[in-house]
């Protein structure tokens, strides 16, 4: 092997992190890009394909000629990306439309295909529910937000589109063939398309489910574990890097399975949260476990095992919605300086006693994922009374994410058992006063990590070490992944916690006909 660098890269929902490593994991540049969403209908949540590679480009250009790095040294580049995102393109690798996002409910209805049935259990008809368990080890979401809701819809909706797409990629995917010209997707990717047989011995696209929902085989990638490589950078992605020809570029994974290696929460049970635009629970395990009801269960990781995980669709997006509403002017004030502007917020939130005057803040701003599997749902402040200031408001947003959390680490735990210790990482980890409501509403210490939002990135190094034969076992690397600081719950805020807890988890049983009937 050649080179002492590993470049990678974190496909996110607003923006792209990049980061060099060197093969000790130490990172020694990082920057970051920015990219729009487009909503041009309700439910409807769109990217263009292209702005991930100008992003890849612009970050790697930045990174390599800012500074000074001799392009010779790089051995290896590494993707992970947000999850469940649809990009259909021709035989000349352009898109056919903007990418369907994960947030993108459209093809919600088409998931009465997965609801059939005289006996249904969820919501879904038991014969295909029994199919999907038995292959995939789980279900298509009934909000319409997996990869194979995407296809169902663009087959349905635009057929001119889907005659002419040569493969279905995802977002990293998408990246990696403009590297390589190779159409190939990670084995966690596969699975949360819900496409693939994930049973030990086969890890392979179903002829089931394909020939039952009459999707072509060959419009989609070939599946690679995330250590494989994937291809080596042509000669024309090359020049537009400004790297070297032929670097191995490693498959990488979905973002989630990435943060799992790059929390440090490796070993089996070992449970992390992530905290970004979304968030997530989740721990390796030795074989599948699901709780169906609540949308919990097991994805290939991008070790050879799998990942138990509970997901919910926005997190610190919640943030950056009431910063931009109610905190004008302080965005206005800190625009030069955006790091500034969190640290200011949180410091609001410190001075405003826990449990914010009893006010209740959900977060479910675009539907929900895991524990409710409902596009319907959406957030709100509860118990809200002229008392309430616009620090209330924020520092029930904190909580109210803490809560959401708790829930889904709730079912998680019911399947893995419970731990004393979480590591926790994402942009929301570099808060303190977030990590230590957080361990005061779990009751479980929280290692704040260090480097928490680059978790991903730190992740992707990790499987390129791995890959590439460095380390030879992702056990190895431990050692290396550095938390900061340790906090533990405060015992004199666990009553008014338990208090609210208790009341946000009624939340949703106590609306769900009037979410029904205001968001169908």
């Amino acid at each position: 092997m050649e080179g002492k660098y590993i470049l990678t890269y974190d496909l996110g929902t607003a923006s792209l992190k990049t980061a060099l490593f060197d093969l000790n994991l130490n990172m020694v540049y990082q920057t970051i890009e920015k990219y729009p969403m487009y909503y041009p209908k309700p439910g409807w949540a769109e990217q263009e394909a292209e702005d991930w590679w100008k992003s890849v480009i612009k970050t790697t250009q930045t990174i390599i000629q800012g500074n000074n790095i001799d392009p010779s040294e790089v051995a290896a580049l590494s993707f992970d990306c947000q999850g469940n995102c649809t990009v259909p393109i021709d035989r000349e690798g352009i898109p056919l439309m903007r990418a369907i996002n994960w947030l993108d409910t459209r093809a919600s209805i088409i998931t009465h295909k997965f609801t059939k049935g005289i006996i249904k259990i969820s919501g879904y008809g038991l014969k295909t529910l029994l199919m999907f368990l038995k292959i995939t080890g789980g279900a298509p979401g009934i909000n319409g937000k997996d990869p194979i809701s995407h296809i169902l819809w663009i087959k349905e909706k635009e057929p001119e589109i889907y005659k002419k797409t040569y493969k279905f990629l995802s977002c990293k995917d998408y990246v990696i063939y403009k590297c390589t010209d190779r159409a190939i997707i990670s084995r966690d990717l596969a699975n949360t398309a819900w496409l693939m047989d994930t049973n030990p011995d086969k890890f392979n696209w179903s002829e089931k489910i394909l020939n039952k929902y009459e999707i072509d085989k060959e419009k989609l990638p070939e599946i690679k574990k995330s250590t494989e490589l994937a291809g080596k950078l042509t000669k024309n992605a090359a020049e537009k890097l400004g790297l070297k020809p032929k670097i191995p570029v490693i498959v990488g994974s979905f973002d989630g399975t990435a943060a799992a290696i790059g929390s440090g929460a490796i070993l089996n049970n070992q449970i992390h949260i992530c905290l970004g635009t979304a968030d997530w629970i989740a721990t390796h395990i030795s074989e599948r476990k699901k709780d169906l009801m609540h949308y919990t269960g097991s994805i290939c990781s991008a070790k050879d095992n799998y990942l138990c995980l509970s997901k919910q669709e926005t997190g610190g997006t919640c943030l950056d919605w009431i910063k931009n509403q109610m905190f004008k002017e302080e965005v206005d004030k800190f625009k030069e300086n955006p790091k500034e502007l969190y640290k200011y917020l949180d410091s609001i939130v410190e001075k405003i006693e826990p449990g914010s005057k009893n006010l209740l803040f959900t977060p479910w701003m675009y539907g929900e994922r895991s524990p409710i599997n409902d596009p319907n749902l959406r957030g709100g402040f509860y118990n809200l009374s002229l008392e309430h200031e616009r620090a209330d408001l924020l520092r029930a947003l904190y909580e109210g994410i803490a809560f959401n959390i708790k829930w889904g680490l709730k079912f998680v735990e019911k399947l893995v058992g419970t731990t004393e210790s979480i590591n926790f990482i994402g942009g929301g980890a570099k808060s303190d006063i977030w990590c230590q409501i957080l361990a005061d509403v779990l009751e479980r210490n929280i290692n704040q990590m260090d480097e928490p939002d680059f978790g991903s990135v730190r992740g992707a190094a990790i499987i390129a070490l791995v890959g590439l034969g460095i380390f030879k076992d992702f056990a190895e690397t431990i050692k290396l992944i550095k938390i900061k600081n340790i906090f533990t719950p405060n015992p004199n805020n666990k009553k008014i916690y338990v208090k609210l807890f208790s009341e946000y988890i009624k939340i949703y049983k106590r609306n769900k006909k009037m979410f029904k009937n205001l968001n169908t």
